[in-house]
């Protein structure tokens, strides 16, 4: 299993349970209470040990769309609630050490939010929807294999 596999496989029930759907990844659809993982960068080298490994990071974003509103109702502020109960979700997860299942050879370290609440990052006023951005990150240590490991 891959880590962009342990990543969607780990978001999946969280998304089927909130929004009854499939977990979109790299993609984000124009409809009513998608979810999406978009994928900002992985491997990213942190601090490298010398013949024992690195502490990396694995960047994303959490994409929910949401109906909009231009009329004097709550909808963009339960869209916005919604969003902020995602992000509260992850912080629960970082703090009950819950992470998605890398490969053995990696350790996760935590998983945070980058920001303190979601950003309202585009509007399709024409279909009446607001797309909504969590930035994210995973940090882990990867254990170098070697060659006699790999065999």
């Amino acid at each position: 299993m891959t880590k962009h596999d342990a990543m969607k496989a780990f978001f999946e029930p969280k998304v089927r349970e909130l929004a009854g759907t499939m977990l979109n990844f790299n993609f984000s659809p124009e409809s009513p209470d998608a979810i999406s993982i978009v994928t900002n960068y992985s491997d990213k080298v942190r601090k490298k040990y010398i013949r024992v490994g690195a502490e990396k990071e694995y960047g994303f974003a959490i994409v929910i769309i949401k109906a909009y509103s231009t009329a004097t109702d709550d909808l963009n502020l339960e869209a916005m609630n919604f969003a902020q109960a995602f992000m509260d979700w992850l912080d629960q997860q970082n703090k009950k050490k819950n992470y998605p299942a890398f490969p053995e050879n990696c350790q996760i370290k935590s998983m945070e939010n980058l920001q303190n609440m979601p950003n309202l990052a585009g509007v399709n006023a024409k279909e009446g929807l607001a797309r909504y951005m969590i930035q994210c990150r995973l940090i882990y240590f990867e254990r170098e294999v070697s060659d006699r490991e790999v065999k």
